[in-house]
């Protein structure tokens, strides 16, 4: 450190420190500007008036693959899933279908 200090002394160099530029959250964290419809009712007495979804992802022989998988709340069963290399609309639509 000291070698390089004089170094850019000598050569007449000035090291330049950038500082991370935070800019401050213009809502609230977590805050949709959706309704919340479920309002954390997850007993539901009706089959699939409520389905919820999670896109998630795991790795695969050092690749990342993506799972889409839809669950119904009345009885907690996977009513639909999909997996696949690429996040994108084709993956929900498989677990549509």
């Amino acid at each position: 450190r000291r070698r390089i200090g004089r170094i850019m002394k000598e050569q007449g160099l000035v090291s330049s420190y950038t500082v991370a530029q935070y800019k401050p959250q213009q809502s609230s964290c977590n805050e949709s500007v959706l309704a919340n419809e479920l309002n954390r009712e997850f007993q539901q007495k009706e089959e699939k008036k409520v389905v919820v979804s999670d896109l998630t992802y795991v790795k695969v022989k050092n690749k990342w693959h993506y799972i889409c998988v839809f669950v119904d709340l009345f009885n907690r069963e996977i009513i639909g899933f999909s997996t696949g290399p690429n996040k994108d609309a084709q993956l929900v639509a498989r677990a549509f279908a």
